[in-house]
């Protein structure tokens, strides 16, 4: 990625006044086009600024540019007024309900690098008229900073950090660039250089996801509330094998992938645990990928209708209760079912165990340079197919956990802090 390219999708409208001033002015904007949003890599923008007259049908139907985007740590400005739901945490343009120059002005401006020397009047008028900076609002998403608020409150400016694993802009008005001016590019590259710092730390990228195609996968990686946790972004299966995974600090591996394709990619998901980094690997039903060091699955038949026997107990224990997952996690929130049984090596850390000790999930620091969390419970394709309550909030409070241990990774090559 190029530091300092900052794309601006919009429509191809052939009109010398359609481009603000400052792209022209500032080289660092690139137009697009957005209907070649399909056809281009935004990972090579620090931000991407989406017009307010762009084609919010044709989003929608390429959200998952968006999202991938936004999941690989990406910041995103959208000045408009939102009508369909193609950005991650946002909700439709609320319009004011008068028209008065009361309602339009700007009560509230926080203190924030976009403002720097910019007054309320400054904003509510343009050559004496109202209206032009907000005539309404987009409620904000739990968790978002409002950075402007109009006479009645309404959150005319918000910035979102909270809904992905990226930073979102969104400003009722049609272009933040003639608001904003430099004073935007300038924040963009600071805030997807802070992005990259804090989510990944020096030196590495963060916690990626294979993705293997299906609707399943797609839904489980890129809730808004689990993708901010996957810092690294998506890897999609079928390229899997071309990455340089050494590149990350880990890799989270849902069950129910091609195994043919999957094990192609081996010799790099070994050596990111050959360098230290961390690998999450589930299975559902399919034996746990047999090229993971030290693994060692026994099938059993999955018994889905166990909760209907007369006091109906899975029976799953933890020998270590101490541990740090449990911070995040109760027992009940991994009881669904299981798909087999695990024979961990010795030193591993066995977090979960049926009455016979059997395992079910496990973590391994001492097979390989890296860590290895292994588990025959299969959270991903079934909350993804909006199946098994349970499974939300295991993803809820294991993903945040597998989060905090990519984070202690060190650098490449050096292994884990312990």
């Amino acid at each position: 990625m190029t530091a300092d390219r900052i794309a601006r999708v919009d429509m191809d409208v052939r009109s010398p006044e359609s481009a603000p001033d400052s792209t022209a002015a500032d080289p660092r904007i690139e137009p697009i086009d957005c209907y070649d949003l399909p056809h281009t890599d935004l990972s090579g923008f620090a931000g991407v600024i989406v017009a307010g007259m762009v084609d919010q049908e044709f989003l929608l139907r390429h959200a998952d540019r968006i999202v991938d985007y936004l999941a690989g740590g990406g910041v995103l400005v959208f000045g408009g007024h939102l009508h369909r739901r193609w950005l991650p945490g946002a909700s439709p343009f609320v319009p004011l309900p008068d028209r008065r120059l009361a309602d339009y002005r700007v009560a509230e401006v926080a203190e924030h690098p976009l403002f720097a020397g910019v007054s309320a009047d400054e904003l509510t008028f343009r050559r004496g008229v109202a209206g032009f900076f907000a005539r309404g609002h987009h409620p904000p998403p739990p968790g978002a900073e409002v950075l402007v608020r109009l006479a009645g409150g309404q959150p005319a400016t918000y910035l979102d950090r909270a809904s992905t694993a990226g930073t979102i802009l969104v400003q009722a008005t049609s272009d933040p660039l003639a608001t904003h001016g430099t004073r935007l590019t300038d924040w963009i590259i600071a805030e997807r250089a802070r992005l990259m710092t804090t989510r990944t730390g020096p030196g590495r990228a963060g916690l990626a996801a294979v993705y293997g195609g299906s609707s399943w996968h797609h839904r489980a990686l890129t809730e808004p509330r689990h993708a901010r946790h996957l810092d690294g972004g998506l890897l999609y299966l079928p390229e899997l094998a071309e990455h340089d995974l050494t590149g990350y600090r880990g890799l989270l591996i849902p069950e129910r992938l091609h195994r043919g394709l999957l094990t192609r990619a081996a010799p790099g998901i070994r050596a990111l645990l050959d360098t230290g980094g961390l690998v999450a690997a589930f299975s559902g039903g399919e034996p746990i990928p047999e090229f993971l060091p030290g693994t060692r699955w026994t099938h059993r038949p999955t018994n889905y209708w166990w909760w209907l026997e007369q006091g109906a107990d899975l029976g799953l224990r933890t020998p270590r209760p101490d541990h740090p997952l449990w911070r995040h996690l109760a027992l009940a929130d991994c009881t669904w079912h299981y798909h087999g049984v695990l024979d961990p090596p010795d030193g591993a850390e066995v977090l979960v165990t049926l009455p016979s000790g059997e395992a079910l999930l496990y973590l391994d620091r001492v097979s390989t340079a890296g860590t290895l969390v292994v588990s025959t419970l299969d959270p991903l394709s079934h909350y993804g197919g909006h199946f098994m309550p349970a499974t939300e909030r295991f993803l809820s409070g294991f993903l945040p956990w597998l989060a905090e241990e990519t984070t202690q990774l060190t650098s490449r090559g050096s292994g884990p802090i312990r």
